[in-house]
């Protein structure tokens, strides 16, 4: 009996620690967190701070793994994403926006997310295919969106070839 009460308080002050460990170290992660942002933002150029443009998306990415359900999680994925995309990070700036809409949906930011995705593959990593699917994608998933009327728009023109698009405008502008 007395061996089983021992047992039974050492496992509380076991869990009392870790609960307490856990807040010291989300805390601390914070803090790191906003350091790096910090440094990244006083620039305003992602590239011109690699190393911790680098480091803020690696620890953001860990600070979502261990606090998925923080409130400030996805505006913190969403950040990193655009530190990565601000880098050349175009391929990590995609999954990261990927991770705001598909475990976010309902955040104010998700819709943005996936739209960014689309654009990135348009404009930065040059395949429209991947462009296409996203922007297809938006308008599934956020049909009433503001940016609805825009992403219509870009599915129109982002697989005609830029040659043939400056063509179409030349013989519209003929027409008027």
């Amino acid at each position: 009996m007395k061996k089983g009460l021992m047992y039974m308080g050492l496992l509380l002050c076991f869990a009392a620690a870790c609960q307490q460990n856990g807040k010291q170290g989300k805390e601390a992660f914070i803090n790191e967190l906003k350091a790096l942002e910090k440094q990244v933002v006083k620039t305003g150029d992602a590239s011109k701070e690699p190393a911790a443009s680098k480091a803020l998306v690696e620890k953001t990415l860990q600070f979502a793994k261990a606090y998925p359900k923080d409130e400030a999680t996805p505006k913190r994925l969403f950040f990193a994403a655009d530190v990565a995309r601000g880098a050349g990070e175009y391929a990590k700036a995609v999954q990261l926006w990927g991770l705001v809409w598909r475990n976010y949906p309902e955040h104010p930011k998700a819709p943005m997310a996936l739209f960014l995705q689309g654009f990135t593959f348009d404009s930065n990593l040059q395949n429209t295919q991947m462009a296409g699917k996203y922007y297809k994608d938006f308008l599934k998933k956020y049909p009433n969106d503001s940016l609805a009327t825009q992403v219509k728009q870009l599915l129109r023109v982002v697989e005609i070839p830029p040659d043939d698009l400056v063509k179409k405008f030349q013989n519209g502008e003929r027409q008027n």
